[in-house]
């Protein structure tokens, strides 16, 4: 072996084990600020390891008797995090409406009468609101709905509003269900898509969260 030859050998040696430590620190720093990163460097842009969230009650069926009643409520999503605790729990605001007979088209399923969406503007995060005053949405909304008034949702923060009778086309799945159209077309505002949804079920007279689209903001 040549001295050059030597040299590089020497260096390549030395080299490497320095890199793969620098390597191990990273990923150990990035595990302290992010516990529920998963599948290391590379999914630093991937959605938290979930874990089992226990369906959890949006509504009672007798709050919700009339056309356009509203309840908000909260569904807490469960995602891994790697400390002694091994969950940690999100807090997802979310309305539930009862939507109008004219409204549904297939009357033959009881889920149908009932619209359930997170708060979480898609836009950049903020929460939005339940407006069912047309002169409250057009002064405090800047949107002016057509009549007949119906109730939209509407983001405070950027002005989104979102049309709870009409769907927009928009692709993705929830609880393993692809679905193409959505509630809540925007019709105001920079929002870039209808609210998330939440996939649920109707038992003993009550409304239960089972599941929750994911995602960020746009």
């Amino acid at each position: 072996m040549n001295e050059n030859t030597r040299r590089t050998f020497l260096k390549a040696a030395t080299t490497i084990p320095i890199i793969g430590g620098a390597v191990l620190a990273m990923h150990s720093i990035l595990r302290y600020f992010k516990p529920t990163m998963a599948g290391g460097l590379d999914s630093m842009m991937a959605p938290p390891d979930t874990a089992p969230s226990p369906p959890q009650v949006a509504a009672e069926l007798s709050e919700l008797m009339t056309p356009w009643a509203c309840k908000d409520f909260i569904y807490v999503r469960n995602s891994v995090e790697y400390s002694s605790r091994k969950t940690q729990g999100a807090k997802i605001p979310g309305f539930v409406v009862r939507l109008p007979d004219e409204f549904v088209t297939d009357k033959s399923d009881p889920k149908n009468f009932y619209l359930i969406v997170q708060r979480i503007c898609p836009h950049l995060g903020c929460t939005f609101n339940w407006v069912p005053d047309r002169d409250n949405l057009h002064g405090g909304y800047n949107y002016l709905a057509p009549l007949p008034f119906h109730p939209y949702f509407a983001c405070p923060c950027h002005l989104s509003v979102y049309d709870p009778t009409h769907t927009q086309a928009i692709s993705g799945t929830v609880d393993g269900h692809a679905f193409d159209k959505l509630r809540g077309k925007v019709v105001s505002g920079p929002a870039p898509r209808p609210p998330r949804t939440m996939s649920f079920d109707i038992k003993d007279g009550k409304i239960l969260i089972t599941d929750t689209e994911g995602g960020g903001v746009g």
